[in-house]
């Protein structure tokens, strides 16, 4: 029982911070964001905003996907607490991969979590999605508030 309460207890607190993570970095994206400004000439001043949030967004997945890594890469130094099948020895890389395969719900299928880190992986997959569907739907807020009607 000691096990699963550590796999537990480590889950629910990195969920807490990607989550918390996340909504700090939509929500300062969301403040620089300003309304449809006029186009001049024809060019699109409203570009850089679009792409700032785009890479703003996907720099915050990848600082998610390293903190699920981490706690992978913590768990499994652990005893008793599982492995990550497909590998001889585990690197703090390879438990970024697998957070990283995990966390975009493609599951490569090279590799298994096996014994109690199951918990975190199946927990990181829903997360993810979560995670991934909300920047979505933010950067289409986004896309519909600096270009307006017309798409410029």
């Amino acid at each position: 029982m000691g096990g699963e309460l550590v796999v537990v207890s480590v889950t629910a607190l990195v969920v807490s911070l990607v989550v918390v993570f996340h909504f700090e970095v939509i929500q300062l994206l969301n403040r620089f964001c300003p309304e449809r400004q006029p186009q001049s000439r024809g060019e699109f001043r409203n570009r850089p905003i679009i792409l700032a949030n785009m890479f703003a967004l996907l720099i915050a997945h990848v600082v998610e996907i390293w903190l699920f890594g981490v706690a992978f890469w913590y768990l499994l130094d652990q005893d008793g607490l599982g492995a990550i099948n497909g590998y001889a020895h585990l690197s703090l890389l390879d438990s970024v991969y697998f957070s990283a395969a995990t966390y975009t719900t493609v599951g490569w299928g090279d590799l298994a979590a096996t014994g109690h880190v199951r918990f975190l992986a199946g927990t990181e997959a829903l997360v993810g999605f979560m995670m991934i569907t909300w920047s979505a739907s933010f950067s289409y807020l986004i896309m519909g508030r600096t270009w307006g009607k017309n798409g410029r």
